[in-house]
């Protein structure tokens, strides 16, 4: 049975569990030092394999969501569902996707920003192969909210031969992507994107690639609704590997609040971070 989405005390939402309540569960797993809700940008999505994981079998049907807002994941298709992986990256659990069809679905990923030409995110993944494509809106997807056959919102890989890891977004008028490449084929990476003023900057392991030169201001396009875990456009892209923890915030994150989140999680699942 899914869990329950938690709140984290901030916003008054009746339907919601208290703190105290929170808490509790969280004391029931590994206890943390950083908590990425106390940040000063908001906290939209935080979900983590080792809590909030609903089954269908021996499938993941829910991810709950512990940001306090609710955006929670779900799939109702049998036959796109994930598995779930007890001994992931760094030792603790994961979801592990097919590379076919393997997708989690959430909530309006333009809908949930308040700006969105500001926004960060950061994916924990592994175990993956690169992509058939140059083109990083045609690699393996790890997040996206896609439209048909376009890129609204993409984080992924390439070819070896690419520019390796992508983050990006379709502003209705061109692509706007930054790169990373220093990652080789399915080695555990903690992946970083930050919009700022619709500019996006693509982070490995603590590693900044390159930075768009998008239209100030310019964002994610308004078709860029329903974000998804394991896939990045219309097109096959499914993401092939591990993936332990996704979290998206409501702005772009200062460099400090950037390393703060990037050390928690290469501490947590013990992936060297540069910086």
């Amino acid at each position: 049975m899914a869990s329950h989405p938690l709140s984290h005390g901030v916003r008054s939402h009746p339907s919601r569990v208290s703190r105290g309540e929170e808490n509790g569960a969280l004391r029931k797993h590994p206890r943390l030092l950083f908590d990425p809700r106390n940040m000063q940008t908001p906290l939209l999505v935080w979900v983590r394999a080792d809590l909030g994981i609903g089954l269908n079998g021996s499938a993941v049907s829910t991810w709950a969501d512990y940001s306090g807002e609710g955006n929670n994941f779900a799939q109702a298709t049998a036959s796109l569902q994930p598995a779930p992986t007890a001994n992931g990256i760094g030792g603790r659990p994961g979801i592990s996707f097919d590379g076919t069809s393997d997708q989690i679905n959430g909530p309006s990923f333009y809908g949930m920003l308040s700006d969105p030409a500001d926004w960060s995110f950061f994916v924990v993944g592994g175990g993956w192969t690169w992509g058939a494509s140059v083109n990083a809106y045609h690699g393996r997807g790890m997040l996206g909210a896609p439209v048909l056959g376009s890129s609204y919102f993409y984080v992924g890989v390439t070819t070896e031969a690419g520019p390796g890891i992508g983050t990006g977004y379709w502003d209705a008028s061109a692509h706007r992507i930054g790169y990373e490449d220093s990652a080789a084929e399915g080695q555990n990476v903690i992946v970083a994107g930050t919009s700022d003023g619709g500019e996006v900057t693509t982070r490995v392991n603590g590693s900044a690639g390159s930075t768009t030169s998008g239209a100030t201001g310019a964002g994610v396009n308004s078709l860029g609704t329903l974000l998804q875990i394991g896939k990045g456009n219309g097109n096959l892209n499914y993401w092939d590997g591990s993936i332990s923890e996704v979290l998206v915030f409501d702005g772009a994150l200062s460099g400090e609040e950037i390393n703060q989140v990037e050390q928690y999680l290469g501490d947590r699942y013990d992936i060297g971070v540069q910086g």
